[in-house]
Protein backbone atom coordinates (compact mmCIF):
# COMPACT_ATOMS: atom_id res chain seq x y z
CA UNK A 1 0.00 0.00 0.00
CA UNK A 2 1.49 3.36 -1.09
CA UNK A 3 1.61 5.91 2.27
CA UNK A 4 -1.23 8.61 2.24
CA UNK A 5 0.10 12.59 0.94
CA UNK A 6 -1.37 14.81 3.72
CA UNK A 7 -4.12 17.39 2.83
CA UNK A 8 -4.88 16.14 -0.30
CA UNK A 9 -7.72 15.03 -2.34
CA UNK A 10 -7.80 11.50 -3.42
CA UNK A 11 -8.92 9.53 -6.67
CA UNK A 12 -10.48 6.38 -7.64
CA UNK A 13 -10.62 5.33 -10.95
CA UNK A 14 -13.44 2.81 -11.39
CA UNK A 15 -13.21 1.42 -15.57
CA UNK A 16 -14.03 -1.61 -17.68
CA UNK A 17 -11.57 -4.28 -17.39
CA UNK A 18 -8.13 -3.10 -16.59
CA UNK A 19 -8.65 0.61 -18.21
CA UNK A 20 -7.77 1.63 -14.78
CA UNK A 21 -4.92 -0.22 -13.71
CA UNK A 22 -3.07 0.81 -17.00
CA UNK A 23 -3.87 4.39 -16.67
CA UNK A 24 -2.21 4.49 -12.94
CA UNK A 25 0.60 2.54 -14.98
CA UNK A 26 1.24 5.07 -17.76
CA UNK A 27 1.23 8.24 -15.05
CA UNK A 28 3.96 6.49 -13.12
CA UNK A 29 5.95 5.88 -15.98
CA UNK A 30 5.18 9.31 -17.23
CA UNK A 31 5.33 11.34 -13.48
CA UNK A 32 7.31 9.13 -11.80
CA UNK A 33 4.75 8.12 -8.71
CA UNK A 34 0.44 8.27 -8.81
CA UNK A 35 -0.01 8.79 -4.61
CA UNK A 36 -3.19 9.30 -3.87
CA UNK A 37 -5.18 7.39 -6.65
CA UNK A 38 -6.33 3.85 -6.79
CA UNK A 39 -7.77 1.57 -9.50
CA UNK A 40 -10.95 -0.28 -9.55
CA UNK A 41 -11.84 -3.07 -12.31
CA UNK A 42 -15.37 -3.89 -13.14
CA UNK A 43 -15.60 -6.88 -15.50
CA UNK A 44 -18.13 -8.25 -17.21
CA UNK A 45 -19.78 -10.55 -14.39
CA UNK A 46 -20.28 -7.60 -12.21
CA UNK A 47 -21.25 -8.21 -8.69
CA UNK A 48 -22.86 -4.71 -8.03
CA UNK A 49 -22.63 -4.75 -4.53
CA UNK A 50 -19.36 -6.86 -4.58
CA UNK A 51 -17.66 -4.00 -6.74
CA UNK A 52 -19.22 -0.73 -4.81
CA UNK A 53 -17.79 -2.47 -1.12
CA UNK A 54 -14.09 -2.61 -3.23
CA UNK A 55 -15.03 0.78 -4.86
CA UNK A 56 -15.84 2.35 -1.13
CA UNK A 57 -12.92 0.20 0.25
CA UNK A 58 -10.65 2.16 -2.34
CA UNK A 59 -12.55 5.65 -1.33
CA UNK A 60 -11.49 5.03 2.13
CA UNK A 61 -7.81 4.77 1.03
CA UNK A 62 -7.35 7.85 -0.80
CA UNK A 63 -9.76 10.08 1.24
CA UNK A 64 -7.62 12.26 3.59
CA UNK A 65 -10.73 14.36 4.37
CA UNK A 66 -10.75 16.19 1.62
CA UNK A 67 -12.84 14.73 -0.49
CA UNK A 68 -12.35 11.93 -3.26
CA UNK A 69 -12.92 12.49 -7.56
CA UNK A 70 -14.27 9.07 -9.09
CA UNK A 71 -13.98 9.08 -12.42
CA UNK A 72 -15.22 6.57 -14.95
CA UNK A 73 -14.24 5.56 -18.25
CA UNK A 74 -18.14 5.30 -20.13
CA UNK A 75 -21.16 7.01 -18.68
CA UNK A 76 -24.25 4.67 -18.43
CA UNK A 77 -22.03 1.96 -18.28
CA UNK A 78 -21.52 -0.17 -15.42
CA UNK A 79 -18.16 1.49 -13.62
CA UNK A 80 -20.68 4.96 -13.61
CA UNK A 81 -23.73 3.88 -12.58
CA UNK A 82 -22.12 2.11 -9.80
CA UNK A 83 -20.09 4.86 -8.91
CA UNK A 84 -22.79 7.39 -9.16
CA UNK A 85 -24.80 5.95 -5.95
CA UNK A 86 -21.87 7.20 -4.15
CA UNK A 87 -22.72 11.16 -5.22
CA UNK A 88 -25.12 11.04 -2.03
CA UNK A 89 -21.73 11.01 0.40
CA UNK A 90 -20.20 14.36 1.09
CA UNK A 91 -17.18 15.25 -0.39
CA UNK A 92 -17.19 12.87 -3.95
CA UNK A 93 -17.48 14.20 -7.37
CA UNK A 94 -18.13 11.41 -10.14
CA UNK A 95 -16.58 12.50 -13.80
CA UNK A 96 -17.08 10.13 -16.62
CA UNK A 97 -15.05 9.77 -19.95
CA UNK A 98 -11.54 9.53 -17.86
CA UNK A 99 -9.02 9.95 -20.54
CA UNK A 100 -5.06 9.99 -19.35
CA UNK A 101 -4.53 14.15 -19.48
CA UNK A 102 -7.50 13.86 -16.92
CA UNK A 103 -5.29 11.82 -14.61
CA UNK A 104 -2.04 14.19 -15.13
CA UNK A 105 -4.32 16.86 -14.16
CA UNK A 106 -5.31 15.13 -11.29
CA UNK A 107 -1.66 13.99 -10.04
CA UNK A 108 -0.31 17.75 -10.90
CA UNK A 109 -2.85 19.75 -9.40
CA UNK A 110 -4.27 18.01 -5.91
CA UNK A 111 -2.24 19.94 -3.73
CA UNK A 112 -3.74 22.90 -1.84
CA UNK A 113 -6.89 22.08 -3.90
CA UNK A 114 -10.54 22.02 -3.24
CA UNK A 115 -12.29 18.92 -4.64
CA UNK A 116 -14.66 21.05 -6.82
CA UNK A 117 -12.22 22.88 -7.82
CA UNK A 118 -10.12 20.26 -8.99
CA UNK A 119 -12.85 18.51 -10.42
CA UNK A 120 -13.66 21.15 -12.71
CA UNK A 121 -9.83 21.34 -13.95
CA UNK A 122 -9.38 17.70 -14.47
CA UNK A 123 -13.01 18.03 -16.52
CA UNK A 124 -11.77 21.14 -18.43
CA UNK A 125 -8.28 19.11 -19.17
CA UNK A 126 -10.10 16.21 -20.41
CA UNK A 127 -12.07 18.02 -22.81
CA UNK A 128 -9.64 20.45 -24.09
CA UNK A 129 -7.28 17.78 -24.75
CA UNK A 130 -9.88 15.99 -27.26
CA UNK A 131 -8.84 17.05 -31.10
CA UNK A 132 -9.16 16.47 -34.85
CA UNK A 133 -5.56 16.71 -35.84
CA UNK A 134 -6.53 18.44 -38.99
CA UNK A 135 -8.09 21.12 -37.13
CA UNK A 136 -5.44 21.80 -35.68
CA UNK A 137 -2.88 22.36 -38.62
CA UNK A 138 -5.12 24.05 -41.35
CA UNK A 139 -6.03 27.39 -40.77
CA UNK A 140 -9.59 26.89 -41.95
CA UNK A 141 -10.14 23.88 -39.65
CA UNK A 142 -10.97 21.81 -42.10
CA UNK A 143 -9.97 19.70 -44.90
CA UNK A 144 -10.40 21.31 -48.63
CA UNK A 145 -12.08 18.05 -49.39
CA UNK A 146 -14.49 17.97 -47.05
CA UNK A 147 -16.72 21.05 -45.98
CA UNK A 148 -16.71 22.45 -42.71
CA UNK A 149 -19.08 21.57 -40.06
CA UNK A 150 -21.46 24.48 -39.17
CA UNK A 151 -21.42 26.71 -36.03
CA UNK A 152 -23.73 24.83 -34.03
CA UNK A 153 -23.25 27.29 -30.58
CA UNK A 154 -26.15 29.43 -29.99
CA UNK A 155 -24.69 33.27 -30.07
Amino acid sequence: MRPKPVDMVGAVLVTHAFIAREFIATVEYLLGNADGIVAVSIDANVDVFGARARIWQAMKEVDQGDGVLIMTDLFGGSPSNIAFSFLVTQNVEVITGVNLPMILTFCTRRSGVGLRELAKAVLLSGTRSIARAKDLMEPSGASKTNTPVPETRSK
